[in-house]
Order: C-alpha cells, then sequence, then structure tokens
C-alpha cells in the first residue's frame, strides 16, 4: 500500500540513492567547466567523504531522540537541496564545500533510513532491510540513467540538479508520511536519552565487518575495471564488464536475500556469502583471466549483498533504544572502508602488483566469515529470531 511504513521507507531509499546517481555522472563536466586537475578533484571528493563520515557519525544521537521519522521528513527535502550545490560551485573550494555538505546530509539520512529499515522489520516481524539495499541500488541506477540523458542532449548541470532536486523534495514529501513514528518506551524501560552506547565487543566486531564489506564494495567500483585493462589486457569495454558483474549480481542478490534469512538466519547467510566472495575472488585472481575475472566480482557481488544489511539490523539489535546510534557507528566505520579501502589496495598495488593487492579483498572476506558468529548475532530479547 501506498501509505504503508514499507512503501515509505523504500521510497526513502530509492530518493537516497537518486541524488548520488545524479551528480556523480556529471564529474567530468563540473570538473571540465571548473579546470579542475586530476589531483584537485580528488581533493574536492576528499569533502564528500568527510561529510559522509561526520554525518553519520553525528546522526545516531537525533535519531535517537526524536526517531528516525522527523528527522527523515525534514532531512530528506534539504538533501534534495543540497543537489544544487555542486551545479552551483564556481571554484574549487566551493565544490569542496558543496560536496562536505552533500555528504553530510546523505550519511547522516543513511543512518536515519537504516534505523527506520530496523523498525519496520520490527513491525512486520520479518526482515527487509536487505530488499531496501537492493532498491537503493535500483534508484542510483535511476539516477544515472537520467544524468546520462541530461548530458547527452547538453542539458547544463545546473539545470538538471534543480529539476531533479525540485522532483525529490516533492517526492519526499508526499511518500514519507507513512514512516513509523519512535517507539515509545515500554513500562519499566529507560527512556532513550538515558541509554549510553559504548563499543562493546559485538558492536566492534559489527564494525569490523562492515568495514570489511563496504572495503570489497569500494574495491570492486574503484579498481575492477582497472585490473582488467592493467593486468589482463582487455578493452576498455570489456573491462568495465567486470564491475557491471558485481553490480548486477549484488543488486539482485539482496533482493533474494530477505527470504534467506529469514530462513537461516544472519549468521548462515553472512558467512555463506563472505566465503562464496572470497573463494570466487580469489579463484578469478589466480586463474588470471579476462572471464575468470568477470565471473570472480560478480561472486564477489553475490556474496557480499547481504552483509551490510544484515550488519546493520543486527546492530540495531544490540538495544532497539539505541538503534540510531548504534548503526551510526556500525555505517561510520563502513565509510572509512569504502575511502581507505580503494586507497590501501592503491599502495599495495603500488609496492606489489594489483592482482596481490586486490587479494586483501579476498582476505577481508575471510574475517568477515571468521567474526560472523559472535558479531551477527541478536543480543536482545525483544528483536527477534534471524540470528542463527
Amino acid at each position: 500500500m501506498l501509505g504503508s511504513p514499507r512503501a515509505a521507507v523504500s521510497a526513502a531509499f530509492l530518493i537516497h540513492s537518486t541524488v548520488s546517481g545524479t551528480w556523480a555522472p556529471r564529474l567530468p563536466a563540473i570538473k571540465e567547466s571548473l579546470g579542475l586537475s586530476d589531483g584537485e578533484l580528488g581533493t574536492a571528493l576528499v569533502g564528500l567523504a568527510i561529510g559522509l563520515v561526520v554525518g553519520t557519525r553525528v546522526a545516531g544521537a537525533p535519531v535517537d531522540r526524536f526517531g528516525s521519522r522527523p528527522v527523515m521528513r525534514v532531512g530528506f527535502p534539504l538533501l534534495a537541496a543540497t543537489l544544487l550545490l555542486p551545479g552551483l560551485a564556481d571554484s574549487l573550494l566551493a565544490l569542496f564545500v558543496s560536496l562536505l555538505v552533500l555528504g553530510l546530509a546523505s550519511g547522516a539520512l543513511d543512518v536515519a533510513m537504516n534505523a527506520q529499515g530496523i523498525e519496520v522489520e520490527r513491525h512486520l516481524g520479518r526482515p527487509i532491510l536487505s530488499g531496501l539495499h537492493g532498491l537503493w541500488s535500483v534508484g542510483l541506477g535511476i539516477g544515472a540513467g537520467v544524468a546520462a540523458l541530461a548530458a547527452a542532449i547538453d542539458a547544463e548541470r545546473l539545470e538538471h540538479f534543480a529539476v531533479v532536486a525540485a522532483l525529490l523534495a516533492v517526492a519526499s514529501l508526499v511518500f514519507l508520511r507513512g514512516l513509523l513514528p519512535a517507539r515509545l518506551p515500554e513500562p519499566g524501560e529507560a527512556d532513550e536519552q538515558g541509554v549510553s552506547v559504548r563499543w562493546t565487543l559485538a558492536l566492534v566486531l559489527l564494525g569490523v565487518i562492515a568495514f570489511c564489506s563496504f572495503v570489497g564494495e569500494g574495491a570492486a567500483s574503484d579498481w575492477s575495471a582497472v585490473y582488467m585493462t592493467q593486468e589482463l589486457g582487455s578493452s576498455e569495454a570489456l573491462g568495465a564488464l567486470a564491475f557491471a558483474s558485481f553490480a548486477v549480481t549484488m543488486a539482485a542478490a539482496r533482493f533474494a536475500a530477505d527470504p534467506l534469512r529469514g530462513r537461516l538466519g544472519n549468521v548462515v547467510l553472512a558467512r555463506g556469502g563472505s566465503l562464496i566472495a572470497a573463494v570466487g575472488l580469489g579463484l578469478a585472481l589466480l586463474v588470471h583471466e579476462p572471464a575468470a575475472a568477470i565471473a570472480g566480482f560478480a561472486l564477489l557481488g553475490l556474496g557480499l549483498a547481504p552483509v551490510v544489511p544484515i550488519t546493520f539490523s543486527a546492530a540495531g539489535d544490540l538495544d532497539p533504544r539505541a538503534t540510531g546510534r548504534l548503526v551510526g557507528r556500525v555505517a561510520t566505520l563502513g565509510y572509512v572502508g569504502s575511502v581507505a579501502g580503494p586507497i590501501m589496495i592503491g599502495w599495495l598495488a603500488e609496492a606489489t602488483s594489483l592482482r596481490t593487492a586486490l587479494g586483501l579483498v579476498v582476505m577481508l572476506a575471510l574475517v568477515i566469515a571468521v567474526s560472523a558468529r559472535s558479531g551477527l548475532a541478536s543480543r536482545h530479547p525483544r528483536t527477534g529470531g534471524w540470528s542463527g
């Protein structure tokens, strides 16, 4: 139903990713219009990374204090508005600041919408978070497709961003009305404000799992095509298929993961997926052939697909009274992995080879498998049974 909590949180994931899919493909045009070098563009993107990490870190407290619904209802129109900023930027500094602000809004709402997704899971009594992350991939494709069309017709980037921002702002006002309100404390239960969040072993392990998975995702995004062309001598078109195979299998697997999670539990699904990822990419690196690499990155996407949604859900299950702060801490470590991972692989490739460096992704997938039992089992009596 259109006004149901599930439909509302689904719309939130679609809107959030459409923002990212809108501005990122226009970076070449922004770079050219501002006369930036590759290094200067990289500096501007550091602003985005800082914003994402800070946004995830600070969002948890207001989500727990006021609930994810008001944060999202106010935040999503503002996120749409921040889409205008890269289009208005007229210098390196302005672009840095615009991406910093966009990253702050995006990171904060990432925490809020995942917290809402966990609340809807509890409301429905079944897993849905992997499917929501699958919708995020769909929204990214929608935004990128519209951006490609805008670029093909030579639309000015500010006009393009303004139209999309207006549509997304209206969509957020219309479709997010069905979000669940804040959970009221049960009789005898402490209010959220009095709940302290500490770095327990379980929370640290969840952060490690998120970090490892985000490193794998970042490596596939930034290095799969480079590996194909540089190490295997394939064409650019064939090289692009490596990341395409990763993206397609990850999106498809996320839509299929929720029923499996309900049947198999968090631990079995995450451990099995991470082993598929490790074995698939590991064998591909040993075979050292283009077809094997495409298959290996496809298996990496297939295996890692359920890991982050399961990890976020398990974080919220540590204590439902502090879902926002718990998810925020895990998401922060995940974003650190997405930023630091590709950099680490680049450094390792410089010292050894890209083929050897990508072995780091294989090892981190194995870390997920080893950590799954201790990190992903539910720790709270009211969160129910997807932990086994």
